[in-house]
């Protein structure tokens, strides 16, 4: 027997808290990206004179970078100019000639005849890509569609093309992707 008085249990329902809902364990606390720096410490001795540095290595090194304009302030001297790079003196050496002019650019190529609009928004090198496509044996990409257009056509014009032509033209699935004429 014991000296403590019966105490009937409540059953589970009669509970006047409401207990949070089981969510499982925590998940681990994920490792840091970086790694801690680990601290470093530098002592310098000048005579009498004792520094001691410790704390991350950037710190350290920032404190090294400055230690002769620290010790020139303790003793009441000017400190240094931290070094710069500066540009040397311009020579007065003769003049520069100036270049010869550069010659103009070659014009770009004609739009192959027949094919052309003429009216000056682009089409006529709309044409010129789809008579490439039409004029090949196989599916041509981009850059085959330059080389047979020549050095003035970027592969951005080529491809906005092929984007406005999409009825007419069909892309492979695969890299690079390849063009034909449907």
């Amino acid at each position: 027997m014991t000296d403590r008085p019966f105490v009937p249990r409540r059953p589970p329902d009669d509970r006047s808290f409401s207990r949070p809902p089981y969510r499982g364990p925590a998940p681990a606390p994920r490792p840091s990206p970086e790694p801690a720096a680990t601290p470093s410490s530098v002592r310098l001795k000048d005579g009498e004179r004792e520094i001691e540095v410790s704390g991350t290595p950037i710190f350290v090194r920032q404190v090294l970078d400055d230690l002769p304009t620290l010790l020139a302030r303790l003793r009441g001297e000017t400190p240094p100019t931290p070094a710069a790079i500066r540009m040397p003196a311009p020579t007065s050496a003769a003049p520069v000639e100036p270049l010869p002019p550069v010659a103009a650019p070659p014009a770009a190529e004609p739009p192959l005849p027949g094919d052309a609009d003429g009216d000056g928004d682009g089409s006529s090198l709309e044409a010129q890509v789809l008579a490439a496509l039409r004029g090949a044996p196989h599916p041509l990409a981009v850059v085959g569609i330059r080389d047979r257009l020549g050095p003035g056509v970027s592969g951005q014009q080529v491809r906005r093309i092929l984007e406005r032509a999409g009825a007419k033209v069909v892309a492979s699935d695969e890299r690079p992707i390849r063009y034909r004429l449907r």
